[in-house]
């Protein structure tokens, strides 16, 4: 089978959207660990339960369970539970898994209530996390009949506060993507997760050619044209 340029890129940006759930895999010491499974405790209500594992050995699985509402009784975001389950498992000893108990799969459980309402409170958050949740805006699968209004083809990290994502349009057919430098901490330095202003306002800004003012004037191997709107998202 031949593919066009227009395919291609489709089948890139599935490529891209797939690898962004690796970009955040979580780290147990110095072993990273995939999910084994998710699933509802069956001891507590409102409670989730992730188990992981290091893709090998059964053995090696531990599972965390994280509280699915604050305690005021508000929903947790999702990637707000993935970055405090990080967090917890970074803070997690071989002590703690001998001394835990087990279900009945033999599986330690690790209470991680403590760590996730700590991070509701003053959450931290890691560059992966900023970046995941960066290119992630513009990963959504389709809806039927309401394409999206702009795609993502690729993301690359600059440095440790800038990332790039690689986007088209709908009509783009076969040609390169453009860049689009996304700042990934806040003014004071800490990480900051969360671009939702850039992905309703940025197919305005293109539309109505607002984005030509953020050229930047750098050569990218990889797109067309680099757009930088650090100081939009500043105000500046």
């Amino acid at each position: 089978m031949m593919w066009d340029e227009a395919g291609l890129s489709g089948l890139q940006a599935q490529l891209a959207r797939e690898m962004l759930s690796r970009v955040t895999a979580f780290a147990f010491g110095q072993e990273v660990r995939l999910v084994r499974g998710v699933v509802a405790s069956p001891d507590r209500r409102g409670v989730g339960r992730v188990v992981v594992w290091d893709g090998r050995r059964l053995d090696s699985s531990v599972a965390f369970d994280v509280p699915l509402t604050d305690q005021h009784g508000g929903n947790i975001p999702s990637g707000d539970l993935a970055a405090a389950l990080r967090g917890a498992m970074d803070d997690c000893s071989g002590r703690n898994v001998e001394e835990a108990p087990r279900d009945s799969f033999g599986i330690p459980v690790i209470d991680a209530s403590a760590a996730v309402h700590a991070f509701v409170a003053r959450p931290r958050f890691h560059v992966p996390d900023a970046l995941h949740a960066a290119a992630a805006a513009f990963s959504l699968s389709e809806e039927p009949g309401e394409p999206a209004e702009l795609r993502l083809r690729g993301f690359l990290l600059l440095d440790q506060a800038t990332c790039r994502l690689y986007l088209d349009t709908p009509t783009s057919e076969d040609a390169p993507p453009f860049g689009v430098d996304l700042p990934l901490r806040d003014e004071e330095g800490s990480v900051a997760v969360g671009v939702t202003a850039v992905h309703a306002a940025l197919p305005v800004l293109l539309r109505l050619g607002e984005l030509e003012r953020m050229r930047k004037d750098v050569h990218d191997p990889y797109c067309d044209a680099v757009y930088d709107l650090a100081d939009w998202l500043a105000g500046r």
